[in-house]
């Protein structure tokens, strides 16, 4: 008889605690008799048991400490530049803002000349605005864009 998904499921539960010894004496009995009955269940776990005990001979290297200073070097420089840019696109967006407004309301010159003066400035906002896109799509593709040291 083919045990259903939600028996498997849990007996898969069950066998994270039994291989980390945290299960109940009857919820190890219960398991291990799971075990006995199911040979292709058994043969899944003796696969999870020789995972767990490869993971538990791994060790993690551990770092110079020239390693951790250059970290927390890079972590302020981030930090920084990132504020920086922020503070620099929030000030132009402002400006730019108050400048069409000014552009606008402001009587420097007749209707004809405001929209002949403002055709090459669309323009260069719809240039700005394809490259930003493409650089952001790029960005997200790009899968050597971060792993590149420079």
């Amino acid at each position: 008889m083919e045990p259903d998904n939600d028996t498997k499921d849990e007996m898969r539960t069950l066998m994270t605690g039994y291989l980390d010894g945290e299960l109940e004496p009857d919820e190890k009995a219960r398991f291990e008799h799971y075990i006995e009955q199911h040979p292709e269940f058994k043969s899944e776990f003796k696969e999870m048991e020789l995972l767990v005990d490869a993971a538990s001979e791994m060790e993690a290297e551990t770092l110079p400490d020239e390693v951790w200073d250059t970290f927390l070097e890079d972590v302020y420089n981030r930090l920084e530049r990132r504020t920086g840019w922020t503070l620099l696109i929030l000030g132009a967006t402002l400006l730019a803002f108050l400048g069409v407004y000014g552009f606008i309301v402001i009587p420097w010159a007749t209707t004809q000349v405001k929209l002949l003066a403002a055709i090459p400035l669309a323009g260069l906002f719809i240039l700005f605005g394809s490259v930003l896109r493409e650089r952001l799509f790029i960005l997200k593709t790009d899968k050597y864009s971060r792993d590149v040291k420079r």
